[in-house]
């Protein structure tokens, strides 16, 4: 359980509504090509109606201001693909580490569920404590440019390391440092700009409504619970 967890849920019955097929997203969906168990491919690219318009608004104010375009790369998931993708990631992890583990005895490698945890929400079927993306308010972003090609932020979307901390490279001192720390900024300032609140380990994971979001902006309650 993260400490966010602990703050309660008044779910106010927002709309999970599909994307608007205007805005970018990342093709194929990552998670589907691995085989994550979605209903269909249409089920996919869906959020919560004021975290569309909220994302819209964000993409119109790049377009207008900068040279990148957001690209969707994750949005809603059902908590099967929660719990398939949070499995992947063990168990890659245990071959890393050249540790023959089984998926039914996980807890019994706490060290490495803890890493785990870091960057993937337990697929928890408790209302009280949903992972983010299955609230339908948690998305997964980065940059594009006008050709469609991702930019370099330094790491990769679901890099399970320290880079991936949205701070990691503001005291590095190189050029490509630099350029990807100010990259990061410019993606948090945005977003913040449109009510998103970032996840602290990772620079490419933002929220409007669930527990994270309300914890970070102070809020009595989250507005969105398990979609």
């Amino acid at each position: 359980m993260k400490i966010w967890n602990k703050i309660p849920i008044k779910e106010n019955g927002d709309k999970l509504i599909a994307i608007p097929g205007h805005l970018n997203f990342l093709d194929p969906h990552p998670y589907y090509y691995l085989g994550a168990p979605y209903q269909d491919k249409n089920s996919i690219w869906k959020l919560r109606e004021e975290v569309v318009n909220r994302l819209v608004k964000v993409n119109d104010y790049l377009i207008s201001n900068n040279n990148f375009f957001i690209l969707i790369y994750d949005s809603w998931r059902p908590l099967e693909v929660q719990e398939f993708m949070f499995k992947r990631a063990f168990s890659l992890e245990c071959e890393k580490l050249e540790i023959d583990a089984s998926l039914e005895n996980m807890k019994s490698y706490p060290s490495i569920l803890k890493k785990v945890e870091k960057f993937w929400a337990y697929p928890s079927f408790d209302s009280s404590c949903p992972p983010p993306h299955s609230t339908g308010g948690a998305l997964d972003v980065c940059f594009s440019d006008k050709e469609g090609n991702v930019v370099d932020m330094g790491s990769q979307v679901d890099q399970m390391d320290e880079t991936s901390k949205p701070d990691f490279y503001e005291n590095i001192v190189n050029e490509e440092a630099i350029i990807w720390n100010s990259r990061r900024n410019l993606l948090r300032e945005v977003m913040n700009k449109f009510g998103f609140a970032q996840h602290p380990n990772e620079w490419w994971h933002f929220s409007y409504g669930d527990q994270l979001w309300a914890w970070k902006n102070k809020k009595a309650n989250a507005l969105y619970g398990k979609i």
